[in-house]
């Protein structure tokens, strides 16, 4: 009933696709027998009923009638997504706080623009999917983005999402009106650290302090990049 592609598709550890498999079709079950299921997943998958009166009862599958085997097999699905979804979560949570460059795919009806980020992993680039909200976009800069768009954004937050009640991706939050994004944009292009920005405007201007001198063109860069005038003042 289990197929082996089925269970290792989601890349998940064993113990947890063992795990998914047996939450998944015990809650199934007991859900449709309205009593007391365990299973056990490991090799064999094993049921034991435990009826309200009398002793358990081991149930074999081909005593399970084939809507609910179905039933079972996509509670089973559903649950290994949710897991790989929050195991992808918990990956990117490393992203958080960090700057990427991104193509504006698309703009919502309320001005969300939905970005497609090009990551440098380790291992193999990642294409991940983000959200800049209009709030965390500068007003300078808000009803004028084109599509293709490249702009720098800073990710604010990964967080799982609900669709239906079920989690359906992760969601990377994407800002551009923050105050950290011009002191690490200035450490992303000169390889400096300790750059810290005490007061920006979005749109306006940045006051940045640095422990060294920062060459000015990346100054510019950035402040090309976000449209504002970035004042350097050095803070050793």
């Amino acid at each position: 009933m289990l197929s082996a592609d089925l269970l290792h598709k989601y890349g998940l550890p064993e113990d947890e696709i063992v795990d998914a498999v047996e939450c998944a079709v015990a809650r199934t079950l007991m859900a449709a027998f309205k009593r007391t299921v365990t299973v056990r997943a490991e090799g064999e998958l094993e049921i034991i009923a435990y009826p309200k009166l009398g002793h358990p009862v081991e149930m074999q599958l081909k005593d399970i009638p084939k809507k609910l085997r179905r039933h079972i097999i996509h509670s089973v699905e559903a649950e290994l997504q949710t897991r790989q979804i929050l195991l992808e979560a918990k990956k990117l949570q490393e992203l958080q706080g960090r700057v990427f460059c991104g193509s504006v795919g698309r703009i919502g009806s309320r001005g969300t623009l939905h970005v497609t980020l090009e990551i440098d992993d380790l291992l193999k680039p990642l294409i991940l999917f983000g959200e800049c909200p209009l709030r965390y976009q500068p007003p300078h800069e808000r009803s004028r983005y084109r599509i293709g768009e490249q702009r720098s954004f800073l990710v604010t937050s990964v967080r799982p999402v609900m669709v239906g009640g079920d989690i359906a991706k992760v969601r990377l939050i994407l800002n551009r009106t923050s105050r950290a994004l011009p002191a690490l944009l200035l450490q992303d292009l000169t390889g400096i650290t300790g750059i810290k920005c005490r007061r920006r405007i979005a749109g306006g201007f940045s006051e940045v302090v640095t422990p060294v001198r920062i060459p000015k063109t990346s100054i510019n860069t950035v402040g090309k990049e976000l449209r504002e005038h970035v004042q350097v003042l050095i803070a050793p």
